[in-house]
């Protein structure tokens, strides 16, 4: 009989005092919603754009990164929160609560990845190893507008001619299956963690795992399955716009 995938969001589980006591006090699930919408609202957004940008129009895709780099910071911290256990030193939750380094957070999740041994699966469209996905992240700083223009030549017009050629709708889709690789991240090692407390897994267990990946050229779906949990682990995903 195939048993029904669970979805981390609306079948959430009963909170141990360990969760309670994590940088977001047991707040997780809400925080994991706020992120979605953040998510939606710029796919809203993406599909009002123009196909053409002038030079009027071009600052209009700001919006939309600035919300899928806001989203990309809270998934990090979610499995930095979940996997850090699986380091000599755990990181501070307080540090994790506070920080808005999207630079720092990809090097912590770097750590929890190769402890856990989990290099060669932690892949999705745009991403094939730690040190692509760390590339991704220092990108995606770049893209910020207030940087940008902070950071451009004296041209006045480079930024604005730089979002008026950007690729808005590649960008949402390596950043799509980025937060869908994050989030089944952590699911899995929360899982992995619990099975470890039960006594359910056993030394074998380390490392053991597999993505699958679907890669259409425009968006990915991530999905990480263990061959020994009782049960499944998925996900809500969010279309990118050129799938509606």
């Amino acid at each position: 009989m195939k048993r029904t995938p669970i979805t981390r969001l609306s079948n959430p589980k009963n909170k141990s005092p360990a969760t309670v006591e994590s940088w977001h006090n047991g707040g997780d699930i809400e925080i994991l919603q706020y992120a979605r919408s953040l998510q939606a609202a710029a796919k809203t957004l993406v599909l009002k754009l123009g196909l053409e940008r002038t030079a009027k129009t071009a600052w209009d895709v700001c919006p939309v990164v600035v919300l899928y780099r806001q989203a990309l910071e809270i998934h990090p911290k979610m499995l930095v929160g979940e996997g850090s256990r699986f380091l000599a030193s755990p990181t501070d939750p307080i540090f994790i609560s506070t920080t808005h380094s999207l630079v720092w957070l990809a090097q912590i999740v770097c750590q929890i990845i190769k402890a856990v041994g989990w290099e060669g699966e932690f892949k999705c469209n745009g991403v094939s190893s730690l040190a692509e996905f760390s590339a991704l992240i220092d990108e995606v700083e770049t893209f910020d507008p207030v940087i940008r223009a902070i950071h451009s030549s004296k041209d006045p017009n480079s930024v604005s001619q730089y979002y008026r050629n950007f690729g808005v709708v590649k960008f949402v889709a390596k950043l799509d299956a980025l937060l869908n690789l994050l989030t089944v991240t952590a699911d899995a090692l929360t899982a992995t963690w619990d099975l470890r407390e039960d006594g359910t897994a056993g030394p074998e267990f380390h490392g053991r795992g597999w993505f699958w990946a679907d890669d259409d050229s425009v968006t990915t779906v991530c999905a990480l399955i263990f061959s020994i949990l009782p049960f499944p682990l998925s996900m809500n995903r969010v279309k990118s716009p050129v799938e509606k």
